[in-house]
């Protein structure tokens, strides 16, 4: 996807919430677990190119930003964790609860970032820097993992960054082997 950054975080926002509601109204366990893997996968991405673009982009402005980034990362992390504990749960309808529980913690980190990180963003930087971020962000997503790792470190960037690159291969061959949705 092209665009300023806050377009296309906006259009991954919405991509998310459709995997989830996808995942919740799948007609049987086997559709569930492509749609969830779905949705993981574009989360992993999406959480890692804010990492990288978004929050350092706010931090760089002032300490209203890095006051913003701080708390966005903050919230990245504890689904990473969520995330990652929930890859191991073998109960069903505990499994279900957990994933319901991660996307309401992820509603209200949405509508905070919409409502105030995105308002920010807009306020502060120009038309073409917000394009600029867009590329970086959208390459970034390219190049990210696609499974939560609460391990690697937000910070510094250029850890995570680094981490990242050697991770990625590892996510994207174990994706080779894992159903997906086939409509998506």
């Amino acid at each position: 996807m092209s665009g300023n950054i806050i377009d296309q975080i906006k259009h991954d926002h919405l991509e998310i919430q459709t995997f989830y509601d996808n995942y919740k109204n799948a007609i049987d366990a086997e559709e569930a677990k492509k749609w969830f893997h779905q949705f993981v996968w574009e989360l992993s991405r999406h959480s890692v190119g804010e990492e990288l673009v978004l929050y350092p982009l706010m931090a760089a402005l002032n300490q209203k930003g890095q006051d913003l980034a701080d708390e966005g990362r903050k919230d990245h992390h504890k689904v990473k964790e969520l995330l990652s504990e929930i890859s191991k749960e073998s109960d069903p309808v505990v499994f279900d609860q957990k994933i319901d529980a991660i996307m309401s913690d992820l509603k209200t980190h949405i509508q905070k970032e919409e409502s105030e990180d995105l308002v920010f963003l807009s306020d502060n930087v120009t038309p073409q820097n917000l394009d600029k971020a867009g590329k970086a962000f959208s390459m970034k997503k390219k190049i990210a993992p696609t499974r939560p790792h609460p391990g690697v470190p937000e910070k510094p960037i250029a850890l995570e960054g680094a981490l990242g690159l050697l991770i990625a291969p590892v996510d994207k061959f174990r994706d080779l082997f894992t159903s997906f949705p086939d409509d998506v």
